[in-house]
């Protein structure tokens, strides 16, 4: 079970997620998690950093890493999330299945 929690800013739902926690999602992964046909967001947010040195990774709806924006540093300095959602272990295994496809695709 992965948690991942949601947040509301400016009409836009923006997740976030543990990427240290034994799976950092790939680009095929964050769309599968983006999408309306899985869990819906338009950005996601990935911590990648330990305690003592936080680090992000931010990304579009598309999969698309981008840099970290005022409205994400906002995101991460609420609190409380909007919504805490618990993605199942079967979803888990699609997204790492997407992300394996999708790596074999670019070879």
């Amino acid at each position: 079970m992965m948690l991942v929690r949601s947040y509301l800013m400016e009409d836009k739902e923006v997740m976030m997620l543990d990427g240290t926690t034994g799976f950092m999602p790939g680009a095929a992964a964050i769309r599968l998690l983006a999408s309306r046909q899985g869990v819906g967001a338009d950005r996601i947010i990935v911590f990648t950093g330990t305690q003592e040195i936080p680090s992000f990774k931010a990304f579009t709806s598309e999969g698309v890493q981008e840099d970290l924006t005022a409205a994400d540093y906002l995101v991460l300095s609420r609190s409380q999330a909007d919504y805490e959602i618990r993605l199942t272990d079967y979803f888990v295994r699609c997204m790492r299945e997407a992300d394996a496809l999708n790596e074999a695709a670019a070879c």
